[in-house]
């Protein structure tokens, strides 16, 4: 009994210096895991190994993966209809003189001059949609390219080369050239060329190189 209470006492005497104590002891403790970590660490980047971030940092630097190849955007080339032709008139959204029909009108197309049964070809690849023959607008070959690209041919002979759902490839034979088309009679034989991009008519320009019209 007499042990404990001396005990007791000498904490209360000594009670400012045994939490000193106490205090000094938890500050070594903090420094020296500190310096054992700072070690660790210097070790692994000497070593080479690389310290992943924590996921907080990691959203921070806001970085992506890049892709290793990029998508390849091909070119479309067509080849021209005929071989050795001549364009007579071109596409024009413009209002331009029809001599046959004696009025002005848009030319959302390009006429190539050639000699009547001068063989015509599929500018592409594709698959024949249509087949018809107007009265007045005369014989009109359509090819589907696919991704919303189409030609048109028109003012041929007749439809006899190709029918409704043939794959044709470049370069193929679909037609021959004639005057069926009656709107353009008046500027003799020739191929009126259209090009439809996803439902509208454009310039075949676009497509064509430009050096072999």
């Amino acid at each position: 009994m007499k042990k404990t209470t001396k005990a007791l006492l000498f904490l209360k005497k000594n009670a400012v210096y045994c939490v000193l104590a106490l205090c000094i002891l938890a500050i070594g403790l903090s420094i020296t895991v500190a310096v054992i970590r700072g070690n660790t660490a210097d070790e692994m980047t000497n070593a080479g190994i690389e310290q992943p971030l924590p996921d907080d940092e990691n959203e921070q630097t806001g970085t992506t993966p890049e892709p290793d190849d990029e998508p390849v955007v091909e070119t479309v080339t067509f080849l021209m209809p005929i071989t050795n032709c001549t364009a007579i008139l071109d596409y024009s959204e413009q209002m331009v003189f029809n001599q046959t029909l004696n009025r002005y009108s848009a030319h959302m197309a390009i006429d190539f001059f050639a000699p009547e049964g001068t063989q015509v070809y599929a500018v592409s690849g594709g698959v024949i949609e249509s087949v018809t023959n107007d009265v007045i607008k005369g014989v009109s070959i359509t090819i589907d390219h696919g991704n919303g690209l189409k030609t048109v041919y028109n003012s041929l002979a007749d439809g006899e080369y190709v029918y409704i759902g043939k794959t044709v490839n470049k370069g193929d034979v679909i037609g021959e050239v004639s005057v069926s088309n009656k709107q353009e009679y008046k500027s003799g034989a020739h191929l009126h060329f259209e090009v439809i991009e996803n439902g509208e008519k454009i310039d075949p320009s676009k497509y064509l190189v430009i050096s072999e019209k």
